[in-house]
Parts: C-alpha cells; sequence; structure tokens
C-alpha cells in the first residue's frame, strides 16, 4: 500500500514539473514577441507588423522596419546587440549596443513614417511618446550631464532638462526609472556624485492636468541662450568648426578671449523675422549667436566687415584699397549656413568716378538716396553684459596692483636696479591659470632675458593677491 503511494506521489510531482515550465515556456514566448533578441533555426523572426530580423550568419543579423503599407522603409545588417521592440501599437524601438554598456536607440513612428534622432543612455521612454534620456557633450562625456525628458520625435511638443548630482565616475548613472501619474512625472533612481550611492527622486515633468511643459521653439531658443550666457553649454563655432564654451571664444580681430573682454554687451534680435530671436554679442567686434535645431551656432564678424547692426540683420560695411566702397548688406539663413544679399554698394575711387548700386545693379545718385531714406533702418540696442565667467580685473589693473604690493614689500618699482647685480627689475605676466593671472617680478638679464625671482597670482574677479606655496628658486 506504502509503495502505490510513493508511486502516485512520483506521479503527481512529474506533472506539476511538466506544467510548469510549460508556463515559463509561454513567459519566454511572451517576452519574446514583446522584444526580439533572438532568431529561430530557420533563421527568419516570427513576422511582426513593423519590423523582421533575419538571421545571416553566427554573428549577423539583418533587420528590416516596415510603414504601414508593409512596405521597407529601413534595411541593415548588423554584428552589434541587436533589440527591437514596440512601444504603443505604432512606434518601433531599435536599441544597439554600442560596448562598454551604451547603447543607441532610434525610433520609428509608424504612423506618421518618420524616424526619430538617435539617443544614447535612455532611462526609460511612454506610450506617450517621450523619452528620457542623459544629454552629453562630446568632448566630455562624463561631467555637466543633465537629464533630459522630451517627445521623441519632435521636441517642440515637448522638452525639458533637469540638472542631477549624477555620480561622474560612471557612464550610465540611472539604474532604474519609469513614467508614472499619467506621464506627468517620472520615478528615477541614480548613483549621484562621489561616494556613488543610489538617490530616490520624482521629478515632476509637468504638473497634472497642463501643458506648462511644452515650449515652442522660440522658448527653447531662450532657454538654450540662456545657459550659453551662464557658460552651461557648448556653442558650434562656424569659423573655426569645433564646439566651445562662449567664455573660451575669442574676438575675430584681435583674437582675445571674451573672459578677457572688460565691456561685453548683448542683445536680442530677430533678425530673420522667423519669430526666433538670435543673440548678439558686441565685443568690438560682433558675434552672432544663432539657435537652429537643437544647438546654438556662433557666427565672427570683424568691426569692419559688420558695424552698425539693424534689428531686421541689415548692417554697414567698408573695403578700403584701391577703390574706397562702402554699403548695406542684409543677413540671411539657408540652414546652419549664414549668407548675405547687397541691398546697396557705393564705389568711390575719387570725385567725379562714383558708382551708385542697388542689389547689383547701377543706379544714380538721386535714386540711391531716395532708396535709403524709404529703407530707414532700426539699430539694434545692446546692454551690458554681466556673466559670472567675465574677468573683473584687466590684466593692466592685475600688473598695478602686483606693482604696488612688491613696492610695500621691497620698496622697488620697475626700472629699479638690484644692488647686488645692477640687473635692473621688471614686472611681467605669465600664463593665466583659471581665473588668475600670474605675475613674475624678475630682474633683466642682458637686455632681452628676465630671470624670475618671485611669483605672485591676482584673482581676475576680485583682484585679491595670492601668494604661491612654492619656492622659484631664482629660476625664470
Amino acid at each position: 500500500m506504502m509503495k502505490k503511494i510513493v508511486a502516485a506521489l512520483l506521479c503527481l510531482i512529474m506533472l506539476l514539473s511538466l506544467f510548469s515550465c510549460s508556463v515559463d515556456d509561454n513567459k519566454t514566448n511572451q517576452t519574446t514577441a514583446e522584444s526580439v533578441t533572438q532568431v529561430p533555426e530557420n533563421n527568419k523572426q516570427p513576422s511582426k507588423k513593423y519590423f523582421d530580423i533575419e538571421k545571416i550568419d553566427l554573428t549577423t543579423v539583418k533587420y528590416y522596419i516596415y510603414d504601414m503599407n508593409g512596405d521597407t522603409v529601413f534595411a541593415q545588417e548588423t554584428s552589434r546587440p541587436l533589440e527591437i521592440s514596440m512601444i504603443g501599437e505604432y512606434i518601433v524601438d531599435i536599441c544597439i549596443g554600442m560596448g562598454t554598456g551604451i547603447s543607441i536607440h532610434q525610433y520609428y513612428d509608424a504612423q506618421n513614417n518618420r524616424f526619430s534622432d538617435e539617443y544614447s543612455y535612455v532611462a526609460a521612454s511612454s506610450l506617450g511618446g517621450l523619452v528620457a534620456y542623459i544629454d552629453t557633450s562630446m568632448e566630455n562625456p562624463i561631467y555637466n550631464r543633465k537629464l533630459v525628458v522630451r517627445d521623441i520625435f519632435d521636441k517642440n511638443i515637448f522638452y525639458k532638462s533637469f540638472n542631477l548630482d549624477f555620480a561622474p565616475a560612471v557612464t550610465m548613472p540611472i539604474e532604474s526609472a519609469r513614467f508614472t501619474d499619467g506621464e506627468n512625472e517620472l520615478e528615477i533612481v541614480y548613483l549621484s556624485e562621489r561616494p556613488a550611492t543610489p538617490f530616490s527622486a520624482t521629478l515632476v515633468i509637468r504638473a497634472n492636468g497642463d501643458k506648462s511643459g511644452i515650449l515652442c521653439e522660440q522658448d527653447l531658443a531662450m532657454e538654450m541662450y540662456e545657459a550659453v550666457l551662464n557658460n552651461e553649454v557648448e556653442i558650434y563655432d562656424t569659423i573655426h568648426n569645433k564646439r566651445i564654451l562662449l567664455a573660451d571664444c575669442t574676438t575675430p580681430y584681435n583674437g582675445i578671449p571674451l573672459s578677457d573682454c572688460e565691456q561685453l554687451k548683448y542683445a536680442y534680435t530677430d533678425m530673420d523675422n522667423d519669430a526666433i530671436n538670435e543673440l548678439v554679442i558686441d565685443c568690438g567686434d560682433t558675434l552672432i549667436l544663432r539657435y537652429y535645431e537643437g544647438n546654438v551656432y556662433l557666427y565672427s564678424f570683424t568691426f569692419r566687415a559688420l558695424y552698425y547692426l539693424n534689428t531686421d540683420g541689415s548692417y554697414t560695411w567698408n573695403h578700403t584699397g584701391q577703390d574706397f566702397e562702402y554699403g548695406e548688406n542684409k543677413l540671411y539663413f539657408e540652414g546652419v549656413a549664414l549668407k548675405t544679399k547687397e541691398l546697396y554698394r557705393i564705389v568711390n575711387d575719387g570725385e567725379p568716378n562714383v558708382e551708385f548700386y542697388i542689389e547689383g545693379k547701377q543706379v544714380t545718385q538721386e535714386e540711391i538716396l531716395k532708396y535709403i531714406e524709404n529703407n530707414s533702418k532700426t539699430r539694434v540696442e545692446f546692454e551690458p553684459l554681466e556673466a559670472t565667467w567675465q574677468k573683473t580685473i584687466s590684466l593692466e589693473k592685475a600688473l598695478e596692483i602686483a606693482a604696488e604690493y612688491w613696492y610695500e614689500c621691497y620698496n622697488i618699482k620697475p626700472g629699479d636696479k638690484a644692488s647686488e647685480t645692477g640687473f635692473p627689475y621688471g614686472i611681467l605676466p605669465k600664463n593665466s591659470d583659471n581665473a588668475n593671472y600670474k605675475i613674475a617680478l624678475a630682474w633683466l638679464v642682458d637686455g632681452n632675458h628676465y630671470s624670475t625671482i618671485e611669483m605672485i597670482e591676482i584673482d581676475s574677479i576680485t583682484g585679491e593677491i595670492i601668494l604661491p606655496d612654492y619656492d622659484l628658486d631664482g629660476k625664470g
């Protein structure tokens, strides 16, 4: 009797085990149907409405993206880790691993037949078409990162950013994130600054029921300009073809860093009448910054090439040479490119040989005077720019402070001769570090070489004297 009971129990256990495996298999199949990474032996994925993955060989697959008519809109082979999934009914999420834990996400909207930008460091996406990701700079991808939440396909519909204290030593500091409260909030767990410890936060994307987070293009532009003026985001220098912070930009004529310029001025004006302002900086020369498709571009002009800038983007110029020419041009944009159109020009190589042109066509003096009278302009009005990165102590002032310091310490001034050597004293600037001027007290040796005696630093913001904690040993 006991043997029959044991046998019955063993049979029951085997049945339960088979049933359990069947449930697990169903779970696996459900997961694979939503996030396709495996390719079956027949080399073809179970057909999805908007994508397929085909196995090419042991290391390569080819994926296809289809529109609502079933036509292929994109196909590509890859040997990288690939995962394709659906967000809701129409959005395809294509995720390709790039190594070191970094993946690139691109989305396809089958309903509107459009692809998104590519996103790295994606933390979460939503059925409502939002994506949360970490925005980084190409030059410094670990520091100065921010969390961005935006519409996947059009940042003009929704865009909002958050500055969080992400741990700089961690490539992807976000451990988990999910949209809640009808996609009005984002719950996030991330690693904060050293020591890298998990921190939980609930970020308000927008107040429930309102659209306060939705920014128009003009709002986005003004937000970006503010960040540029605060030296928080880089701009693209179209002259030198590189990204740079505003404080590190130089004046086009003399090459002086903006941080060293004493009297910067700025103004906003809509030069091309597209309802989005440009930011103009007067630094003796003229710098024009323009927001375009999420970036800010810098266009530089020397004072002779552009002066008397008007609100409609027109400006005065002059050329000197064999013929003296002056006139008025108008700026306009074609994509990123900044172009000019000639409005009028006067060529004067001495009386009576004066020529007048309107839009390239030669006219009489009376015609050009009438043109100028009928096309009056409004000058751009600038106001002082007070930036935290801008030096308020000039180099000349720093040299004066250093001279006063050494006169009080040693009763010497530039030009005095040292009693022990007969060499005259000099005060000269050295390289600048951070916000400080390095100033040296030196002997002028053999008429053209300075040998440093002592070095101090002058804070370029406050003028405070900072004494070094090292000895120079008389070396220059």
